[in-house]
């Protein structure tokens, strides 16, 4: 049998508890007869004493080629433990190392989304497994030359391909906590734009036919011509708001006093960024019955070969 010695720093009994917990139904002996679990006079380390059973080490410690089912769950268990305990405190840390943040607020945005893009859904799982086995091959390496594993100090110095991994998510979040600001401001400067605007057009018609597609027609639900000079959604240079400019930039030159959104998607973003720019001058119609012979047309172009 082979025994392993690993050490971490906890924070309470339910810490500990949570280290154990990785390695349930797992096939390892945990020796109980010389205090397996012990801590430290000041209540942070715990050392754990794990035997695996079963296979041979051919007379060589810890160094044999041989890597058998028990070693394979040891670092199994241990890359769990990194990655669904200790690697929110991680981010955390590498966050607070990395980023100087304006307000507490957008540390704290960036430090949700981070941790969302750790999560469980179903990118979020793939991602881990990828993580978890990063953790694992670098274990391996470690403890064919070692049993003793000090588990906060292989993520600081051996780790390195693991916490490159979490800084790109790290970098990714704090990206998009700097694409919600300008998206902000963005909005923030429309809407004083057209709060100041002299209206110029009373009703526009804007005919959602799919994705980010739409139509513009008046009040007659004719087509409307777009006057010059409406390029100021355009100057600003935000791709994520790219295919909103030509809308956006032409509702703005219309300056409508009313306008009346047909569309079964509601809840589109596009929608939602019209809907905040000319606040209570927009209106959202989803079953009139020009919306209905507007979609029947379309559905009738999409078919014809």
């Amino acid at each position: 049998m082979d025994f392993f010695t690993i050490r971490i720093n906890i924070d309470g009994a339910e810490s500990g508890a949570r280290f154990t917990e990785c390695f349930s139904g797992q096939d390892l002996y945990i020796d109980s007869g010389q205090s397996a679990i012990s801590y430290s006079t000041d209540g942070k380390i715990m050392d754990v004493l794990i035997g695996i059973s079963g296979e041979t080490s051919h007379g060589h410690k810890y160094s044999d080629p041989a890597w058998g089912n028990g070693h394979e769950r040891l670092t199994e268990g241990i890359a769990r433990y990194i990655v669904e305990v200790k690697e929110a405190a991680i981010v955390s840390a590498m966050l607070s190392r990395k980023y100087t943040f304006a307000s507490a607020e957008d540390y704290e945005a960036v430090s949700k989304q981070s941790l969302r893009l750790l999560g469980t859904d179903e990118a979020g799982l793939s991602a881990r497994r990828t993580r978890i086995s990063l953790i694992k091959k670098e274990l391996k390496k470690y403890l064919l030359k070692s049993a003793f594993v000090h588990v906060d100090g292989l993520i600081t110095f051996r780790l390195q391909e693991y916490r490159d991994k979490l800084d790109e998510i790290i970098d990714y979040a704090v990206d998009e906590l700097l694409l919600d600001k300008q998206y902000e401001e963005f909005i923030g400067l429309l809407q004083y734009f057209v709060h100041f605007q002299e209206p110029m057009t009373p009703l526009v018609h804007l005919m959602h036919k799919k994705d980010q597609e739409f139509v513009i027609l008046d009040e007659n639900f004719t087509s409307i011509h777009i006057p010059s000079g409406g390029g100021m959604v355009a100057r600003i240079d935000d791709q994520e708001l790219e295919m909103e400019n030509a809308v956006v930039s032409s509702l703005i030159s219309l300056s409508p006093v009313r306008i009346l959104i047909h569309t079964p998607w509601p809840e589109m973003q596009m929608i939602s960024t019209i809907c905040r720019i000319f606040g209570e001058r927009v209106e959202i119609c989803s079953q009139c019955p020009q919306c209905t012979m507007f979609h029947q047309s379309e559905r009738s172009r999409d078919q014809c070969p």
